[in-house]
Formats: C-alpha cells, structure tokens, sequence
C-alpha cells in the first residue's frame, strides 16, 4: 500500500484533533469582529442615510413630530461635519 502523504491518524489522535480545531475557529471569527467594529463610516454616508429615513418617516401615517425633529438634528449634524469636511483649508504661502 502506498503512501499518498496524508498523515494517518489513529482514533485517538482524531478525537483530539477535533476537540481542538472549533477554538481555533472561534478565535478567526473574535478577530473578524473585532476588524469589521474598526470601520468607519463616512460623514458623507450617514448624512444620506438619515436623509432617506427621514423621508421614509415622512411617508409613514402614523408619524410623531418628537421622532422627525430628532432625525432632523442628526442629519444636520451629519451635513455640518460633511461640511466641515469639505472646506478648503487655507494652506500657509512660502515665498520662494
């Protein structure tokens, strides 16, 4: 019989072997989570998002003031720090 190079195992070492590959598992999927909890979102991106929830909230029949005012004050907040953004800074002239 010929080696194909796998490694054989005896039932023991299988066991052992699967009792230790789902840690390893877990700990991939902690530092994926971690990763995807550093990702910032653009001013940009949520001023458009409260922009669209705040039509949508328009659109619903049962809608409280108290909630459109709300969404109102973070889409504009989300638009001054989009501005803030978006201004050219005055860089300092050096004469040559």
């Amino acid at each position: 019989m010929e080696d194909a190079g796998f490694q054989l195992l005896n039932d023991e070492e299988i066991i052992a072997e699967d009792r230790h590959s789902p840690k390893e598992d877990e700990e991939e999927d902690d530092e994926e989570d971690e990763n995807d909890s550093q990702v910032k979102i653009s001013n940009n991106d949520t001023f458009e998002c409260f922009s669209k929830g705040l039509a949508w909230l328009e659109q619903q029949e049962q809608c409280d003031s108290s909630e459109l005012m709300l969404l109102r004050k973070l889409r504009d907040r989300a638009a001054r720090q989009r501005m803030i953004n978006l201004r050219q800074m005055k860089l300092p002239f050096k004469s040559l």
